[in-house]
């Protein structure tokens, strides 16, 4: 095998940074983890050879290693390509982890490491060697990396256990896979499906002459596709294939006549995607892993621009991936402190550079589509950037406060940092994007009560001066400003409707069948569509009286506070939607105690009480500057 030296200068990194980098750039990252994945295999071999009885009854980890070598000598384009499939890197990951002792789950430990045989197999196969070994079968079926899945379409030759070995014979251009007393013999073109055979589909687009092509296998198949656990196969019906395809084809269209600079750089780094089953309404969901470079998961998206989206997304985890394995952009503390406006949950430091990157190229694809001719699409464009531009301007500022990124990282960062701030003054729908803005703070308001708890004292100190406010005496010796600050959460203590967030999408035309909508408007509160619908003073109506119903309502607190903000800005509305947890807190405990006080005048009176009450940084390392 040959090993290489990978190196990035300064001008690749910083144009990474920017969101400039070009295919070549790709190209190198990808050259990189080839030799990284040839690194694992190596690591894999050594750490087999000190346990041998890992290895069952398999054919020897060395002789498929051989055969790579094989490969390696008689087609080395074809090797490349094999080792560069994305679930190529990711089984070898999950290997070397199970090895280690640092992974766990049900499937036999030689059965990951035999997986080596396939992926030998299918390089050998693609290379026209003659070959013969044994290699894992699971519940029947054997995965070939590049090309495929044999399974037994008759049953009654299924080995009577999950795991069991099959035996690969190739010899003069014939394939045979056996697997129990059943043989399948692999199609003369192994990407078409033949009896006892599922090819591994792929999808070519190029919409017009001299346009970038782009290139992606629609995998359905391969046993490390997913993000933690091996996976059996799922495939996909032929009416959902021709979907993804007709997406994919329009959803490049878009890519190549906006985004023209970056179709390169996405085509060159995009090698699979992953159906995922359908999500609901607005939501895509996605993922891909540093693991796998060049491959996305994704659920079926309502339209071509969301696949679009989608790909920019997840390309630029992919590239900040491979950048990762190459120059440390952070240090590797673990818990989790930011506010991610993407997410629902505290993140890492890992986790929020990840997430900042992406959105940059999120917010970068529908700048672009912004100013396109199409009204409805470039409305969801403005949406759409504004519901990502500014948060991740924020996400950045304090990531940039942070000691936890290293020299390298801080350059990189305020690259990106320079490139985002220069899209601030975008001429921008008025209406659209007070409907992005309020989505915005609908979710990091919902989160804050999600998982900021106020310091028990204080609660209580503010709630005695309340009382004693009531009673003329205007005594206190609280100073909240010396208080303990909020407590960050690891997990969430409310429910995360999204109704709401979904009913202002709508608002401003974002696409929904007449069936959803009305499904949707049957789960709204009155306060919420109210809210959707602009009527700030009646939603802000609504909203009180279900919080005097239900004053635990956390969908109604955070209702309450976007309509008052709207309809009366002010310290009062500031001061709820920065600390809601601590405004709602004391409003229980006064209740408790037997008053009724309204939580307008409440947040008012506490903002006015302690002026520097909503600046007091509640998580001192949560990115919500």
């Amino acid at each position: 095998m040959h090993w290489a030296r990978h190196e990035l200068t300064w001008d690749a990194i910083d144009a990474l940074a920017r969101g400039s980098a070009g295919p070549e750039v790709v190209r190198l990252l990808r050259r990189s983890e080839r030799s990284r994945t040839l690194l694992v295999l190596r690591a894999i071999l050594d750490e087999a050879e000190r346990n041998p009885e890992t290895q069952g009854d398999l054919t020897s980890l060395h002789a498929a290693w051989d055969l790579l070598d094989r490969v390696q000598r008689t087609a080395p384009g074809v090797l490349d390509a094999v080792l560069a499939y994305p679930y190529v890197s990711s089984w070898a990951g999950h290997t070397l982890r199970r090895l280690r002792g640092r992974a766990a789950e049900p499937s036999p430990l030689w059965a990951h490491l035999g997986h080596l045989g396939s992926v030998a197999a299918a390089a050998a196969i693609r290379a026209g060697l003659d070959i013969r070994l044994s290699v894992p079968a699971r519940m029947g079926m054997v995965s070939l990396p590049t090309l495929g899945t044999a399974y037994i379409p008759d049953t009654s030759g299924m080995p009577t256990t999950p795991w069991s070995l099959a035996g690969i014979y190739s010899s003069a251009g014939r394939t045979e896979i056996s697997v129990g007393q059943a043989t399948v013999v692999l199609p003369d073109d192994p990407t078409e499906d033949a009896p006892g055979w599922w090819g591994l589909r792929r999808v070519d687009i190029r919409t017009r002459p001299g346009q970038q092509a782009l290139s992606l296998h629609l995998d359905d198949l391969d046993p490390y596709r997913g993000l933690n656990s091996p996976l059996p196969p799922d495939r996909v019906g032929t009416v959902q294939v021709r979907r993804w395809k007709h997406l994919l084809t329009e959803a490049w269209s878009i890519v190549c006549a906006h985004l023209p600079e970056q179709a390169g750089t996405l085509s060159a780094a995009l090698d699979a995607l992953v159906p995922l089953p359908p999500q609901g309404r607005f939501l895509v969901s996605s993922a891909s892993s540093g693991e796998a470079f060049g491959a996305v998961l994704m659920s079926l998206p309502r339209d071509p621009a969301a696949l679009a989206a989608t790909l920019v997304h997840e390309s630029q985890h992919i590239l900040l991936g491979g950048l990762i394995h190459l120059v440390a952009l952070h240090d590797n503390a673990p818990e989790p402190r930011f506010y991610a406006p993407w997410r629902d949950d505290p993140r890492p430091i890992s986790g929020i550079i990840q997430g900042i990157y992406a959105f940059f190229g999120v917010a970068r694809f529908w700048r672009a589509l912004a100013g396109t001719s199409d009204e409805r699409l470039r409305r969801t464009a403005a949406f759409e950037y504004t519901r990502w531009h500014t948060p991740t301007c924020r996400a950045l500022d304090m990531l940039l406060k942070d000691p936890g990124l290293t020299d390298a990282g801080r350059r990189f960062f305020e690259g990106m940092g320079t490139q985002l701030l220069s899209w601030q003054d975008e001429p921008l729908p008025s209406d659209v994007t007070l409907a992005a803005t309020t989505v915005a703070k609908d979710h990091e308001t919902h989160w804050r009560l999600a998982y900021l708890r106020p310091d028990s004292e204080l609660v209580k100190g503010i709630a005695r001066t309340f009382q004693t406010d009531l009673d003329g005496l205007q005594e206190s010796s609280l100073s909240p400003g010396r208080s303990r600050a909020d407590t960050t959460l690891t997990e969430p203590t409310i429910p995360w409707p999204q109704t709401r967030a979904d009913l202002i999408r709508c608002s401003v035309g974002e696409g929904m069948t007449d069936a959803d909508f009305r499904t949707l408007e049957a789960e709204a509160s009155p306060g919420d569509l109210a809210l959707a619908a602009g009527r700030h003073f009646a939603s802000q109506h609504a909203y009180r009286a279900e919080l005097a119903a239900s004053p635990n309502s956390a969908s109604a607190w955070v209702g309450f506070a976007l309509a008052w903000a709207s309809a009366h800005p002010g310290p009062g509305p500031a001061l709820l939607l920065r600390r809601p947890a601590l405004v709602q807190a004391v409003y229980r405990l006064l209740r408790e105690a037997g008053e009724q006080p309204e939580p307008d005048v409440l947040a008012t009176w506490m903002a006015t009480r302690w002026p520097g009450l909503a600046s007091i940084h509640p998580c001192p390392r949560t990115a919500m500057a």
